[in-house]
This record gives structure tokens, sequence and C-alpha cells, in this order.
């Protein structure tokens, strides 16, 4: 990921706060003719001071094969993102549109792990205390169903991340880029705000 650096983030816990805010994921790995990218949930977590990256692909899946061949991989991590016009700058004739967004690519080596566990987690990141308790499935069902997929761990080698909001730009120009975001109809481009918000330091603002 191309990361110049007044957009680079050098923060763990950011990243793994973005995770749990987006806990769904790009898993590329370079093995095939093309590179193969399946989109799976992940969760994240540290394990031995280590970030540790847990999710599950189909048996079916060639993906399920580089799980365990523990091929290395890297896991696209992407929040809020917005396109952002030249025209909410101050001077917009002497720049030009741009897009906002902010992202993490995550990279290390699969390893195949217990899949009763992954989807333990999964359920209880997603469901929460009253959902769906994969506890209690009928045993021979639930063993049925796990044979039927293949779950893997990273343990992450390489963390670059990346929140491109506008910080190369004047103070007047990120909080009008913010408030226009803010004002929009679209859920993504409110939630870019938010991002920008918190990224903005209090002299930032107007």
């Amino acid at each position: 990921m191309y990361l110049p650096p007044q957009f680079e983030v050098n923060d763990r816990a950011w990243v793994m706060e973005l995770i749990d805010r987006n806990p769904f994921g790009s898993l590329v790995t370079a093995g095939a003719t093309y590179p193969r990218v399946s989109h799976v949930p992940v969760l994240a977590s540290l394990l031995d001071g280590e970030l540790r990256i847990v999710g599950h692909v189909a048996r079916a899946n060639p993906h399920a094969r580089s799980i365990l061949e523990r091929e290395p991989a890297t896991i696209v991590v992407q929040g809020p993102h917005a396109y952002v016009s030249a025209s909410w700058y101050e001077r917009p004739y002497e720049t030009v549109p741009t897009w906002n967004y902010v992202a993490a690519h995550l990279c290390g080596r699969l390893r195949e792990c217990d899949a009763w566990e992954a989807v333990r987690l999964l359920a209880e990141r997603t469901e929460g205390a009253a959902g769906w308790d994969p506890q209690r499935l009928d045993s021979g069902f639930r063993d049925g169903q796990l044979r039927g997929i293949v779950a893997f761990e990273m343990r992450v080698e390489e963390l670059y991340a990346k929140a491109k909001l506008s910080q190369n730009r004047t103070r007047a120009d990120r909080e009008r880029v913010r408030e226009h975001l803010a004002a929009s109809k679209d859920q993504v481009e409110r939630a870019c705000a938010g991002e920008m918000a918190r990224f903005l330091a209090p002299e930032d603002t107007l």
C-alpha cells in the first residue's frame, strides 16, 4: 500500500478498532495465475503480544488449500470512504478532487486453527448475548457444518495502516470537507466525516 507519511498510522490499537468496527476483509494470496481473493469475516486479537487475525473459508474454497499449506497472505480491511470534490476547497481550481478513506493491510503466513473456536468467536462478536448461540446446535449437525469449513489464523508480521483524511489540506479545507460529508444522505460518507473528526486536532477546527 502506498503510504505517504502524513497518512500513515502507526497505532496497533487503532487497527484493532478498525477491524472491530469493520469485521469483513479481503484475504489475498499470490499462489495462482492471478492473485486469489476471498471475502471473509475476520477478528483481531492479541496473542502473546502479537496481533492475530482469525477467520474461516468454505472447505471447497481454493483458499482452504492456501491455509493448509501455510501460504503467505495479506488481509485487507477497509473502513469508511468518500469522494471529495475540489469544489469544497477554498481555491477549487488550484487543485483536483480526491478520495478519503481508511484501510489496513495485514501480512503474515496462514495456518489452520480450530474451526469450532473460530465459529464461536465470530458468533460472540456478531450475535451478542441474546443472539444465535452455536453452543445450542445439535452436536451431529454442528460437527457436519464444521467439516465444511477450514478456519485460519494469521500472526501479523507486517502491518500497513492508512488514514487518508485530508491531512494534506489547510485546516479550513479539512473542516469544509468534513462538514460536507457530515451533511451527506449517505451513511458511509457520514461515517467518513466521523473518521475525519477523530483525526482533526482541536486546533484544526474553526
